[in-house]
């Protein structure tokens, strides 16, 4: 583990961060190449910066690095650290391979553990109690759900398709982002919203992926479309002749995730320009991009949200930050 890792000696916290890190990488392994690879690139860019400076200089100043990121990932609830870590590793093979960002996702999807039924409401009753990640659920409310929704009803010939496997082919077919943005908050959001999805078999998985990112020629294909769509789960009823709606149902899906990713950056912008925010939890660690505050009718349209999930702590903590 110590590889990489700047010497303690360097820090007066240094040996207790260590200690900090072990314990965050035991519960989430997938993070350590990600640690090793930030750490190697900080240090050349140190070197290069801080050149004649004492080593010790730039030991101290990655230990300064490393004790914000851990700050970052304790705020986390766990399962959520090992989301953002499983997506991280899934780019970097990605990055590596050149192959299609679904293609990374299924290898990530096929060696992911299944959650029981108990499991998924814990892990959705964690992450909304958490502000930052309310504000994602209201995100997926008012601009995912609905669009989706609709889309279907033009297209009654998937109607069979749940909602909870579009949730998972959005958060599966998701850009890797490193560490928390507005996009990963939703797309986490997504993540336990769709944990059906992974009670699929992987071959279905994988052909419904491949369908949700496939391109006019692909769906030209009578022979590979036949096999993707045998592959898909039969309760679902998407036959070759339906593979166009099922590619036009998936543009409007990643349409809406667009849409709901910038709408969580505009109110949490709003956030973060009250200059509040919580000592832990999403808020003290979300990257918020350069963005306008959200509009009135935005702002309206959550407290509309929060009134009907009243008892989701995660809003009422939001609404606080916003007075």
């Amino acid at each position: 583990m110590r590889t990489g890792f700047p010497e303690p000696s360097a820090c007066p916290d240094g040996a207790q961060l260590l200690a900090r890190w072990e314990s965050l990488l035991r519960k989430a392994p997938r993070l350590r190449p990600w640690v090793g690879e930030m750490l190697g690139q900080q240090r050349v860019r140190l070197v290069a910066r801080l050149e004649g400076e004492a080593p010790l200089a730039i030991e101290r100043t990655l230990w300064e690095e490393l004790a914000r990121w851990l700050r970052e990932f304790e705020a986390l609830p766990q399962f959520a650290v090992s989301a953002i870590a499983t997506t991280l590793e899934a780019g970097e093979r990605d990055s590596r391979d050149g192959r299609a960002p679904a293609g990374a996702e299924e290898a990530v999807l096929a060696g992911s553990a299944i959650p029981s039924p108990e499991r998924a409401v814990s892990e959705v009753e964690a992450l909304l109690s958490d502000p930052a990640f309310a504000l994602a659920f209201h995100c997926v409310e008012v601009r995912v759900r609905p669009r989706l929704a609709g889309a279907l009803e033009a297209l009654p010939s998937l109607s069979r398709v749940p909602e909870a496997a579009w949730f998972g082919l959005l958060h599966s077919s998701a850009p890797a982002r490193p560490l928390l943005t507005p996009d990963v908050a939703v797309a986490l959001v997504l993540r336990v919203l769709g944990a059906e999805w992974m009670s699929l078999p992987a071959e279905s998985r994988k052909a419904a992926l491949r369908l949700f990112a496939a391109n006019s020629s692909e769906l030209r294909g009578a022979a590979q479309l036949d096999r993707l769509c045998r592959a898909l789960p039969p309760a679902w009823g998407v036959l070759p002749e339906g593979a166009p709606d099922f590619a036009a149902v998936s543009a409007q899906a990643r349409l809406a995730l667009g849409d709901a990713s910038r709408l969580c950056n505009r109110i949490a912008a709003s956030v973060t320009s009250a200059r509040r925010g919580p000592g832990r939890g999403g808020f003290a660690l979300l990257e918020v991009n350069d963005a306008a505050p959200a509009a009135p009718q935005e702002l309206e349209e959550l407290s509309q949200t929060a009134r009907k999930f009243v008892g989701m702590a995660g809003f009422r903590r939001l609404l606080a930050l916003l007075r």
